[in-house]
């Protein structure tokens, strides 16, 4: 009724009123879409900002990064660690790659140290 309103009013014109209705009735899926490959890799890489050279380079490989993140979970909250303090939620990770988070998710420059670190999804 009220796109028919808004029509009447003269806000809209009937094509957009019938595009509006047909985005209505269209079926809602609620699932997050999985990406079309799985990620495969963990990548952390850890260099020097001055040099430019790397300090660290470590490939994990993702089936061992969602047993660390499901098993570490559990560990964290039994030995009192206060990963929700420092704004981790290991599951909402573990959950958002296993739907498709792919890229870079940390990129962080520490002056002091002079380090630079990144983390990829891949």
């Amino acid at each position: 009724m009220r796109v028919l309103n808004m029509v009447q009013e003269g806000k809209i014109t009937v094509d957009e009123a019938l595009k509006v209705i047909d985005a209505l009735d269209a079926p809602v899926d609620d699932k997050p879409q999985a990406a079309a490959t799985k990620a495969k890799w963990l990548r952390v890489r850890v260099g020097d900002v001055k040099t430019g050279k790397s300090k660290v380079s470590v490939n994990l490989p993702m089936g061992l990064v969602d047993w660390v993140l499901r098993t570490g979970n559990k560990f964290a909250s039994l030995g009192g660690a206060d990963l929700d303090g420092m704004g981790v939620d290991l599951e909402e990770l573990r959950s958002a790659i296993s739907c498709g988070l792919r890229g870079k998710v940390v990129d962080v420059t520490d002056e002091a140290s002079g380090e630079h670190v990144e983390v990829i999804v891949e």
